[in-house]
């Protein structure tokens, strides 16, 4: 009995072990600088969300609650929904729309996903995203840093 128990509790924690880093997938974008840039996006995004859909909307000039919805209705991460705001914004898609895409073709990348926009690796808009996604962590960056010295003072 005592054997069977613990076989039933170490199954247990393998579910929830696999099941835990499932929901932790990285983005894929096919650009490694890009995949780079949005792990640190999710990272700084869960810290601050309020101001990280704050920028995201002003930069894209998407309400920020349709954002919010469309993360929530989605299931993604922040840096998916980052990608999901970007090529929304290129595709003239609403962000909802390109998230639920995404959210149904678990299969399919990023880039798979910019590609089928129009949105070709090395094009001028593809640069110009990982451009933004750059200015994004950035300025996460720089607010957290302004925020942490006014706690200090």
């Amino acid at each position: 009995m005592k054997k069977f128990l613990t076989v039933v509790a170490g199954l247990i924690f393998l579910g929830l072990f696999v099941r835990g880093a499932a929901s932790v997938q990285e983005s894929k974008t096919g650009d490694r600088k890009l995949n780079s840039l949005l792990g640190k996006i999710d990272t700084r995004a869960e810290a601050e969300p309020d101001m990280f859909f704050q920028q995201l909307s002003q930069r894209h000039d998407i309400p920020e609650q349709e954002i919010r919805q469309a993360k929530e209705r989605n299931g993604l991460g922040y840096g998916d929904i980052y990608m999901a705001t970007a090529l929304s914004k290129i595709s003239k898609r609403p962000v909802g729309a390109v998230a639920e895409d995404f959210r149904n073709n678990p299969g399919r990348g990023w880039g798979v996903m910019a590609l089928s926009l129009g949105i070709k690796p090395g094009s001028p808009d593809f640069k110009l995203m990982k451009a933004n996604a750059r200015d994004s962590l950035d300025r996460m960056k720089t607010v957290s840093k302004a925020k942490k010295r006014q706690h200090k003072e």
